[in-house]
């Protein structure tokens, strides 16, 4: 008999196929376990040895021995007409037919409702979104754009803990390695905002890629248990497939570890892409801001309350913050958070000059502790753009945080913000389309880049930008408002504003409402603007940039109408609220203007109405957007005052670009009725159709 025959008789064959099979079943196993005891890293590897080593010594028992009715015997001491080997053989066959049944079924539940459950927790831990009642987006081509081949979106990391509620401290892990990747010229990494859609979805790594115009793929996951921390992580080229690296960390929980294991991620990519860090970069990435683990996780759990952007949000972070610093006074990423949550509440909420205060003690503590890192020059910049409306110091701060973190599409779309309002347009527009290159899934940029375009008469762009907003989120108002604006602007289209704006009565943002009463306006429906406008409460009235008080809209609805004596009514009632407000601390152009259209309509003395206008523009805030806006609110009021040259002087300062007026929006208003047939406003429409 041959030696292969005799393996064969000796079921060897059968014996390794078994413990093969034995050893992969073996090894999901080992990790399964590993991750919820949380063993250390080498544990798994030394299994996999002592299995290895036992393979051959398994194959040598498979030929020497024999199992008999009688037990173990070595083969040579069986007669071969006792041999029961065929027997042992088939059962083998058994134990392989089961040990790969075992191994497809784990294979499909690993693959299939691990990531399932995965979804469930996510979707469990989010809340629950508002629910507005809106027509799909039309479906929109997004231009394709060349890829780099150092892009990298980082997707949302799993949380692999015990407690569900450690979802925020995976969060804060992945937040955290985002923004010091962005800080690496050499990479292009896509923003939280962007990736944080994919935690739950069930699109494959290519689609993802092509959606966010990146070659490489990161995924990852995060275990805390107890005092030990384990942060799996995988690079994948995203075109083939290929792991490009992969690496388990398994430390001992300290903020120096966790940082340290930022930098070693770092340092792979760099590797794994061929690219290059500067010793600044590594000496940036490899920042331990903090040593204490408590105030790491309160700073964590703050900045997740201060993202869901909502007021009680923002007081929740302010608490956390001061406690993260009651630990660590020296923590300046958490002095950075509560300036930012302090500047915020000023802007948002209320004015309160203590919140702009604080903010301001916030960012002068955090530089006592580092005077030069990109998250101090972010703060800067807010603070000098909400705090004050000094374009030119949040200008240069916002600058110098990109130059150290130039992968930071926040610092880029700010920048954008501010040199819009700085009357900087080209810069505005290139700020504006790296912030989208760096987040293009976040729908409320595209809906301001939409803004931008509009404002400078590029139609076509603006229409695209809008489009893309609403593709992303069908439900945002801002894709609604710049949408009706731009159908406005560009064509005098009515119907298209009218079906954006449906529903916006019942708004609570101020914004969306009063594109509903401009639209109602325009379109001529003024029952439904009146009904809407007599509905306004004191908080909506009173804006930071105007006062648009109930009986002052109300007033120009019923001048509108005919109705010229509840005109007059509503007109006496507003300029007693005005003059009451005159009385409280602010800026007075607010007021100046207000008076001037109230004045207007009560029929006062033209010279009398022109002279408030003069104040008012004096008084007026040296911003480039609500300069142009502003000056269109003047003709409204020269025009109303039948003051026919005034009205057309501002006007012709607001027919080209940058402006948000067309001469379908001066069609269509009735302010200008009263002066629509006059030679020299025939003549200068003429001139722009």
């Amino acid at each position: 008999m041959s030696f292969f025959k005799e393996l064969k008789r000796r079921n060897v064959f059968k014996v390794g196929i078994a413990y093969a099979v034995s050893i992969w079943i073996l090894l999901q196993l080992t990790d399964v376990i590993s991750q919820i005891l949380v063993l250390p890293e080498w544990a798994p590897k030394l299994i996999l040895l002592i299995l290895l080593i036992g393979f051959v010594p398994a194959l040598i028992l498979a030929w020497a021995f024999e199992l008999t009715p009688e037990g173990v015997k070595l083969e040579k001491d069986v007669q071969h007409k006792d041999s029961i080997t065929p027997k042992t053989g088939r059962k083998l066959d058994y134990v392989i037919i089961v040990s790969l049944g075992l191994s497809l079924g784990y294979f499909i539940w690993e693959s299939r409702f691990e990531q399932k459950t995965a979804e469930l927790e996510s979707m469990a831990a989010a809340p629950a979104p508002e629910i507005i009642e809106q027509q799909p987006a039309p479906p929109v081509e997004v231009e394709p754009v060349a890829v780099d081949k150092n892009s990298i979106a980082v997707l949302p990391f799993a949380n692999r803990s015990a407690d569900a509620e450690d979802v925020y401290f995976t969060d804060g892990i992945h937040d955290d390695l985002l923004t010091q990747l962005s800080k690496i010229d050499a990479f292009s990494v896509i923003s939280r905002t962007s990736v944080m859609e994919y935690r739950d979805t069930t699109k494959n790594l290519r689609e993802i890629a092509r959606e966010l115009s990146v070659a490489n793929i990161m995924e990852g996951s995060v275990q805390r248990s107890g005092d030990r921390v384990r942060i799996n992580v995988q690079l994948i080229d995203a075109g083939t497939d290929e792991h490009m690296w992969a690496e388990i960390y398994d430390r001992e929980l300290t903020t120096g570890n966790l940082f340290d294991i930022q930098t070693e991620i770092a340092k792979a990519i760099a590797a794994a892409l061929k690219a290059t860090l500067t010793e600044t970069e590594l000496a940036s990435v490899a920042d331990v801001p903090t040593e204490n683990v408590v105030a790491y996780d309160l700073y964590l759990q703050a900045r997740r309350f201060a993202q869901n952007e909502t007021r009680n949000g923002y007081a929740a972070a302010v608490e956390l913050f001061e406690e993260s610093l009651a630990l660590d006074p020296d923590f300046k990423f958490a002095w950075i958070g509560l300036a930012r949550s302090n500047i915020t509440n000023y802007w948002l909420y209320g004015g309160d000059p203590r919140n702009r205060e604080l903010a301001r003690q916030a960012i002068d503590r955090a530089r006592q502790i580092d005077a030069n890192f990109a998250e101090l020059y972010m703060a800067e910049g807010f603070y000098w753009y909400w705090g004050h409306l000094d374009y030119e110091r949040a200008l240069y701060n916002l600058k110098k945080a990109i130059e150290i973190m130039p992968g930071n599409d926040e610092a880029h779309m700010w920048r954008g913000w501010v040199s819009r309002r700085a009357g900087l347009w080209e810069q505005a527009e290139q700020s504006m389309l790296q912030a989208l290159k760096l987040n293009p899934r976040e729908h409320f940029n595209w809906a301001e880049y939409a803004l931008t375009a509009m404002y400078l008469h590029k139609y076509m762009e603006a229409n695209k930008a809008v489009n893309q907003s609403r593709a992303l989120n069908a439900d945002s108002y801002w894709g609604r408002i710049n949408l009706a604006r731009i159908a406005l602007q560009e064509k005098g289209d009515t119907q298209t504003a009218l079906q954006m704006t449906i529903g916006a009565q019942h708004s609570n943002d101020y914004s969306f409402l009063e594109e509903f009463l401009h639209t109602r306006v325009l379109a001529r429906r003024f029952e439904e603007a009146l009904e809407a406008a007599r509905g306004l409460t004191r908080d909506l009235e009173i804006q930071r940039g105007t006062i648009n008080l109930k009986e002052d809209w109300s007033a120009q609805i019923l001048h509108f109408m005919g109705r010229q004596e509840e005109a007059q009514q509503a007109a006496n009632a507003a300029l007693f609220r005005l003059q009451g407000l005159r009385e409280e601390p602010g800026d007075q152009h607010r007021i100046d203007i207000a008076e001037a259209m109230v004045n207007a309509i009560r029929g006062s003395d033209p010279e009398a109405v022109k002279l408030l206008v003069k104040k008012a523009m004096a008084s007026a805030p040296q911003d480039e957007v609500a300069a142009f806006r502003i000056r269109f609110d003047y003709a409204r009021v020269f025009a109303i005052a039948g003051m026919a040259a005034e009205a057309i002087e501002m006007l012709e300062s607001v027919l080209l670009p940058p402006s948000d007026t067309s001469i379908y929006i001066i069609d269509l208003d009735p302010a200008f009725d009263s002066i629509r047939d006059t030679p020299e406003f025939l003549a200068m429409t003429g001139r722009y159709r």
